[in-house]
């Protein structure tokens, strides 16, 4: 390998560096490899993840699943126990590519021996003879793009502007058709990831199963620490031979009449938002501008009245949690009163209506503290939601409100490039709502942990933060 380096002008603090890397096969350029190295010791304490947010999209996401925001220790016990210290700097490897020609038949020897001779490469390396490296951990999105041929990429993007043309034109409900197609091409760009997988797996990568488990792309990240490329370069065999985790089978979202319920729920409840009527949102012309939310939730049941009786479900479409997603407690009332069953129905994350009000309610805090004014909630509650009732996390509506106040908060002051506050959030009006919503039988675990107690091979370092702060002070640079 051929590779360069030179200080990233995108970062603060002098803590980003650029490392591009070209792949020779017999002189001849084979592929590529680009990254970003992140010293963690340079950047202030509480900053972490402002400086991440900072430099682009791609390490704020990285440093929100994979890091603490504190001081960027990892929140991995498997990468701690690999050697990872926030003493030393992480890579993120944004982009491997081998040509196709060294990949036939699914090969992966040229990305495995190139990625070998990236990690030991003396300037990531550092002086490990004397216990000392320089990147002690290493990140890398799967990407199911270096396992497609050209054609293959061609298609894909072409399918991609068709339904981005079609979804333009008009907002087009679910149909099982639609889904399948969709299901299909998750399987397959599943398939492809896995195989852009084995030249990392070779080298000391793994899928670590807390992460995994997380939603969105978090089951195609790999990791490693030094203690995890040291050891012997894998067979091709042995890598293929390693099982992914695969998440649990999620409810499918609705389709057919049930999604049009859903889709009607959604215009209207943008209807009171943008201030329009209802026949200027394609709803039976019932109603005429400017009417009130008590006109509107009559329009509303007039609609979804005809496309129940044509086979659609409140409770299956999923329609009570988009009207509290939307903070519409006339449309709440109103779904409450045709079908009692959707208080606890379940949407496809397995969420019930109060925790996704509860969520809505997290978003709406600001400098003045959360609204004492939670009418949503409010009416929930009062129809009798269980607010013990717990989704896949273990965690109820009271443990999601916290979790989600907290993590609003530390995305509001990385975005603004304010200090991080770990630990207990305090702010007017949320020891009220904290009080609505706490379950009669007092918080699961996984409400204390903020989830953490379902995703067992995550840090949680509360403890050894308190004990370091009585013992040196509240700052770290007190050390």
């Amino acid at each position: 390998i051929q590779l360069r380096h030179s200080l990233d002008e995108e970062g603060e603090y002098g803590a980003f560096t650029s490392v591009s890397v070209d792949i020779l096969v017999r002189g001849t350029k084979a592929g590529s490899i680009s990254g970003t190295i992140v010293n963690r010791q340079k950047i202030p304490e509480r900053y972490f993840l402002s400086a991440m947010d900072d430099h682009s999209s791609d390490l704020q996401y990285v440093a929100v699943c994979l890091f603490e925001p504190r001081l960027g220790r990892t929140k991995l016990q498997s990468l701690r126990d690999g050697g990872d210290d926030n003493e030393f700097d992480f890579l993120y490897i944004s982009t491997m590519h081998v040509e196709d020609q060294h990949k036939e038949k699914g090969s992966s020897d040229v990305g495995a021996f190139a990625l070998r001779q990236l990690l030991h490469h003396p300037f990531i390396k550092g002086r490990a003879a004397h216990g000392c490296w320089s990147v002690s951990s290493c990140i890398y999105i799967l990407d199911p793009c270096e396992a497609m041929t050209k054609e293959e990429k061609e298609n894909i993007k072409s399918e991609e502007r068709k339904e981005f043309g079609r979804r333009r034109a008009q907002t087009l409900p679910e149909t099982e058709e639609s889904l399948r197609a969709k299901e299909e091409k998750a399987r397959r760009m599943d398939v492809l990831a896995r195989l852009d997988a084995n030249q990392f797996l070779r080298n000391g990568f793994f899928q670590d199963i807390a992460v995994a488990r997380q939603e969105g792309n978090a089951a195609r990240f790999l990791v490693a620490a030094y203690g995890h490329w040291v050891e012997p370069l894998k067979s091709h065999a042995d890598a293929v031979a390693v099982q992914f985790y695969v998440a649990p089978r999620t409810p499918r979202p609705p389709v057919g009449k049930d999604a049009e319920i859903l889709e009607v729920t959604k215009r209207m409840c943008s209807s009171r938002m943008a201030g329009v009527s209802s026949m200027m949102i394609g709803l039976q012309p019932t109603t005429r501008d400017g009417a009130g939310d008590r006109d509107r939730a009559s329009a509303y049941q007039t609609e979804i009245a005809r496309l129940v009786a044509e086979g659609g479900s409140l409770a299956r479409s999923n329609a009570l949690h988009a009207a509290c997603a939307n903070k519409d407690p006339a449309i709440v009332r109103c779904i409450l009163n045709m079908d009692p069953t959707t208080l606890e129905s379940r949407d496809p994350s397995n969420s019930t209506p109060l925790m996704i009000a509860a969520a809505t309610a997290a978003g709406m805090s600001n400098i003045d503290g959360m609204p004492r004014d939670q009418p949503v909630i409010d009416e929930l509650i009062g129809r009798g939601a269980q607010k013990g009732a717990v989704n896949l996390d273990g965690m109820t509506a009271y443990g999601t409100l916290k979790s989600m106040v907290e993590e609003y908060g530390m995305a509001m002051n990385a975005m603004m490039g304010r200090a991080v506050q770990t630990g207990p959030r305090t702010m007017p009006g949320l020891a009220e709502l904290e009080a609505k919503l706490i379950p009669p039988g007092g918080p699961t675990a996984a409400d204390r942990s903020g989830g953490a107690s379902a995703q067992s091979g995550f840090i949680d370092y509360k403890e050894e933060d308190a004990e370091f702060d009585r013992e040196y002070g509240d700052h770290y640079s007190d050390y």
